[in-house]
């Protein structure tokens, strides 16, 4: 068995459905990675970016990019938490929630596709040895049976601060010089 192959598998399969879904979605004027900020959104009114970047394990930055690109379309409103003038909450638009089921109607087309002539006991097992692999590749202290967003967000957020502080080794000046 060579692991590599299979790794190589999963990349081409994450990157094909990735295609189809960006294709979809600028049928719908989206980019990819909108959807889940705007479902999120729709399920959680009034939510932060923060609690955004959390659920869905992306940094802060992207969501804010993100975000803006959502208010400008006029598919998300941002105001001002009268409790905490710092913080901005997030409500979705008529215009976004239409735009939004639209685009869940797409996607989900696409994982019927994907997963078609898969009889159902093939999927189940599939299913399991996905579950391995997230319990393989899960952060040491996390529950393995089930790793949340919040677990792999700060995974990422440790990956990224490991990142910076070897960027800022290497540019520091060497004291022999």
């Amino acid at each position: 068995m060579n692991y590599n192959e299979l790794a190589a598998r999963l990349r081409k399969v994450h990157l094909l459905r990735r295609i189809w879904i960006q294709k979809a979605q600028s049928d719908a004027e989206l980019y990819f990675g909108q959807l889940p900020i705007l479902e999120y959104v729709m399920g959680h009114d009034g939510c932060t970016q923060a609690e955004i970047a959390e659920s869905l394990c992306v940094t802060p930055a992207s969501i804010s990019t993100s975000t803006k690109r959502l208010q400008k379309a006029g598919l998300l409103t941002k105001t001002t938490d009268p409790g905490n003038l710092r913080c901005n909450r997030l409500s979705i638009t008529p215009q976004g929630r239409a735009r939004c089921e639209n685009n869940r109607r797409m996607v989900d087309r696409i994982h019927i596709r994907m997963f078609k002539d898969i009889p159902e006991d093939e999927l189940e097992a599939f299913e399991r040895t996905l579950n391995k692999i997230l319990r393989n590749l899960a952060p040491p202290d996390a529950n393995p049976e089930s790793v949340t967003p919040t677990e792999i967000a700060t995974l990422i957020n440790k990956i990224h601060k490991n990142d910076e502080l070897l960027k800022k080794q290497q540019t520091l000046p060497d004291a022999d010089q």
